[in-house]
């Protein structure tokens, strides 16, 4: 009769162990992409709302997916559709928006929102933190900000700490200016593994704010964030490099950096990797690469990036713009 019962909670054991989502999870967090879409691709086709709203998030970040608005609000509202609170504030924030072919409503946006933080999602949590303090054309309200990142902050959820952290940066709230506590909330999410936390370090070390000055602790925070292949991260760390601050200079490694975030559609790191091509620092000069990346990067919105683009295409022979055109209509770096 032991025999049996131990067999049975062993059994019972594997079966909790064995949760694919959390896996694919998992693997995407660790940027094994290949595993987590394989992980995923069934579980959405069978209609699983967690594994199709990490599939919405991949599409958002362009982490394992090509980065679409358009694909990210559409899984987003399937997962809503079938339930998962977190969907709903995803979705919710496109409506707030009008990205991703989504028609502007900003009053249902909130609305959405509202009703997934009220049902305990921590990521509506802290977007009615946000929202408060005047995003999504709100009106700022520095205490119902508070209010909402307090709570989340209870949940040990990582964005609660952040929220808390810009609060105490701005001495609002009620709360008394102080940029070392606003530091100390920040490494409290980095600790969590919170990679936005992570370049937030980095940030604060390069400017000395809450913290001493300290230009390699920065590269220390930018490569933790980089390696979980946040592309903010990517960017500074690889602006590191480019000049050389906190580290010995190296334009190859300035390039591998840019080259993954600008994978992931950061406009800034399209502008600094055309900029690249452009100059023939760590790579041979590249005219045709130089103008693809500086167009790319102008078309997701970055001003700097738009005479750069016209100045280059001045440069490039009918072959080489007809090359350029190929290579804009598929995803890339141009690389």
């Amino acid at each position: 009769m032991k025999i049996l019962c131990l067999s049975l909670i062993l059994a019972l054991c594997a079966l909790a162990a064995d949760d694919p989502v959390a896996d694919a999870k998992a693997a995407w967090k660790a940027h094994d992409y290949a595993k987590a879409t394989g992980l995923l691709d069934g579980l959405v086709a069978a209609g699983n709302a967690a594994a199709i709203y990490i599939k919405a998030q991949m599409a958002e970040t362009g982490r394992g997916a090509t980065q679409s608005h358009a694909e990210a609000a559409k899984l987003y509202k399937q997962a809503m559709d079938k339930g998962n609170n977190d969907a709903t504030a995803g979705y919710g924030r496109y409506l707030i928006s009008g990205l991703g072919s989504v028609e502007k409503d900003a009053a249902h946006g909130l609305f959405l929102i509202r009703k997934a933080a009220e049902a305990g999602s921590t990521a509506a949590m802290s977007l009615m933190g946000d929202l408060a303090l005047g995003g999504g054309g709100q009106e700022a309200d520095p205490k119902t900000a508070a209010f909402w990142y307090q709570r989340v902050a209870a949940e040990k959820d990582p964005l609660g700490y952040l929220g808390l952290a810009r609060l105490y940066d701005a001495g609002a709230a009620g709360l008394v200016k102080d940029e070392s506590r606003a530091a100390g909330m920040v490494l409290e999410a980095a600790k969590l593994g919170e990679p936005l936390a992570m370049n937030e370090m980095g940030l604060r070390y390069q400017s000395g704010r809450g913290v001493a000055q300290d230009n390699v602790a920065a590269v220390g925070w930018f490569s933790m964030a980089a390696q979980h292949d946040l592309a903010a991260g990517l960017v500074n760390l690889g602006n590191c490099y480019e000049i050389g601050n906190g580290c010995l200079r190296d334009f190859d490694r300035a390039g591998a950096n840019y080259a993954a975030a600008a994978k992931q559609g950061h406009p800034v790191a399209q502008f600094m990797i055309a900029s690249l091509f452009e100059r023939g620092l760590g790579t041979k000069a590249n005219p045709v690469f130089a103008y693809v990346n500086f167009s790319r990067s102008a078309a997701a919105g970055y001003k700097e990036a738009e005479a750069k683009r016209d100045a280059a295409k001045a440069t490039l022979t009918p072959e080489q713009l007809a090359e350029a055109t190929k290579l804009l209509e598929s995803p890339g770096t141009g690389k």
